[in-house]
């Protein structure tokens, strides 16, 4: 155990501690971040090296309160837990590497939130940065990052570790409550370039297929076939994926996970230009919600490979129109930039130059009044439904 001086932790009182643990691996670029914010809020720190070869050790050891090289246990879950068992809090946090909490403000929400009596567990935001040119911006969902420091509160599953059946069932024996908390934690992992990408998800495929194969429950198999087919999709083997998703009971997952699945099945069956089985899997993730832009986006690509081409313009200014007006809801913000540029091409291939002009000038200016797309979308729109008018008439 590393004994070499401490920045100092939170001012010490009657609350309840609170004890950061980590596992880590090959994070010298964003780990510093990390624990820079979190020491002044929290009273223990652990953190457990799983085989960095990249200077990591040296950056974590001045923060850390506990600190351990171990060999890679080829669970994600015997590894957490491991951090766990060296943990003194009376509540555990969960953070990765290349995570971190950036606001002062949502710090002192998480320690006013542990004086509560009966606390199980607290649900915080996370919200996973994208690259610049992706048509998402942004994803944002609701995890378990802090809970009771018991025994019987551990994770499972080798990969894509889980957790909340574990904190449920505590809290039903107990009585305890598990409360949502909106303390943002920013997670920067998914805005690498796509070669680190694709090495970052090929590292996880083996243990993945091995908890889809044999699963210890319907719904284990579900949401590792849905890891799985995720993984396959961003390493580009769109045929595995599609097998995967075609094949999934989704009545098993999450309707969250439910209807990102299905978003992720559509987009599989469009780089496999499958526009029936695009149209089959957007309909179900529409079924299941309404109120996501990427949503109308992915199914407006969807009508436009099936060449209901008006059907498809009109979802597409939807997916715009919804985003700006429910971002800050949605759990994925489109990046609008992207947006108008695949608007414009779009004019351009339907024979609207006007229009794909006035696009292009939008997405080249810093910022204009929302009137003004608005504008051009209605009159878009209007053309788009004049058009396919004339072509009935005709």
């Amino acid at each position: 155990m590393d004994t070499s001086p401490k920045p100092s932790a939170a001012a010490p009182s009657r609350r309840p501690r609170l004890s950061l643990c980590m596992i880590v691996r090959n994070e010298a670029r964003t780990l510093e971040r990390c624990l820079r914010l979190a020491r002044p809020h929290v009273d223990e720190i652990v953190v457990i090296d799983t085989g960095s070869t990249d200077g990591t050790q040296a950056i974590a050891r001045p923060y850390a309160d506990v600190f351990e090289e171990i060999e890679w246990p080829n669970s994600f879950a015997v590894a957490r837990n491991y951090s766990f068992d060296r943990a003194s809090g009376d509540f555990i946090m969960v953070l990765d590497g290349d995570e971190y909490l950036p606001e002062p403000l949502h710090w002192s929400r998480i320690r006013a939130a542990l004086t509560r009596p009966h606390l199980a567990a607290i649900l915080l935001p996370i919200k996973n940065l994208m690259r610049s040119t992706q048509i998402v911006a942004a994803d944002r969902f609701w995890q378990e990052r802090i809970f009771v420091n018991d025994p019987s509160v551990r994770y499972e599953g080798r990969v894509h570790n889980q957790i909340r059946e574990a904190v449920v069932a505590y809290a039903r024996r107990t009585g305890a409550q598990i409360l949502k908390l909106d303390a943002e934690v920013v997670h920067t992992g998914y805005a690498l370039d796509p070669g680190d990408m694709k090495k970052k998800y090929a590292a996880r495929i083996e243990l993945l297929r091995a908890e889809f194969e044999h699963p210890r429950s319907p719904q284990y198999q579900a949401y590792y076939g849905y890891q799985l087919g995720l993984v396959y999709f961003v390493l580009e083997r769109y045929p595995e994926a599609a097998a995967i998703f075609n094949q999934l009971d989704y009545g098993q997952l999450s309707p969250e996970n439910a209807f990102y699945t299905r978003l992720l099945a559509t987009q599989t069956a469009l780089k496999l230009e499958e526009a029936s089985m695009a149209l089959f899997h957007a309909n179900a993730m529409l079924s299941i919600d309404r109120t996501e832009p990427i949503g109308f986006f992915t199914t407006g690509l969807a009508l436009l490979l099936a060449r209901q081409i008006g059907d498809g313009m009109l979802m597409l200014l939807e997916a715009y129109n919804m985003n700006e007006a429910h971002q800050h809801a949605a759990r994925f913000a489109l990046n609008p930039e992207v947006l108008l540029g695949l608007l414009a091409r779009l004019c351009e291939r339907l024979n609207l130059p006007r229009h794909a002009a006035a696009f292009h000038n939008l997405k080249a200016q810093p910022a204009c009044e929302a009137r003004t797309i608005k504008a051009l979308i209605a009159s878009l729109q209007t053309s788009i439904v004049s058009a396919e008018l004339e072509g009935a008439r005709a």
